[in-house]
């Protein structure tokens, strides 16, 4: 699978609109993120990750007998001159732990964290095409699942491992960037 990353400026964002996890507890905020996995990318909010409770790791989601857990670690300045959300992620080590929730059924929130395989989708050839299927959500219906580099593939069909989500609106972040607001079908 080649997933390929919707184009954005800075890193991915999350907004919860209605999670459960925050108000039940469902968060972990006690696993350090794996270092092969994060040896060269950085932990994202809006990526959805595998969570191992045993090692206190939390990695990239290539384990279906782990949870999945959706990353939405508060934002730290690190630079006076980079104060947006999309200038927020963390390192793979030496830095704090990330905050991920546990999906339930029903929860929404908006990302920018998404991607596409066009292998999979053949239509969706490039960003453009994405971006059009995107935009006709209301007609035709599109699913998220987890995808190997942490983001969220956007496709056809709904996945067969892992959360099964469903994009309910083609939207903005709060700076302005592209997103969708996705809704938990199943976990």
């Amino acid at each position: 699978m080649s997933v390929t990353r919707m184009t954005i400026d800075g890193y991915g964002q999350v907004e919860i609109n209605n999670c459960a996890f925050r108000r039940d507890g469902r968060i972990e905020a006690q696993c350090a993120p794996d270092t092969v996995d994060f040896a060269t990318i950085k932990v994202e909010n809006g990526m959805l990750l595998n969570v191992d409770n045993v090692a206190r790791k939390v990695s990239l989601p290539t384990d279906s007998a782990l949870p999945i857990a959706l990353t939405y670690s508060a934002e730290h300045l690190y630079d006076e001159r980079a104060l947006g959300l999309k200038d927020f992620a963390l390192n793979g080590s030496d830095d704090f732990y990330p905050r991920l929730g546990y999906l339930a059924v029903g929860d929404k929130y908006t990302t920018n964290c998404i991607g596409w395989d066009s292998a999979v989708d053949t239509a969706w050839a490039d960003e453009s095409a994405f971006v059009s299927a995107l935009e006709s959500y209301a007609t035709t219906p599109l699913y998220a699942g987890i995808a190997a580099e942490g983001c969220h593939l956007i496709s056809a069909s709904a996945p067969t491992v892992g959360p099964v989500l469903r994009v309910v609106e083609y939207t903005t972040m709060p700076d302005g960037q592209p997103a969708v607001k996705l809704q938990v079908y199943s976990c």
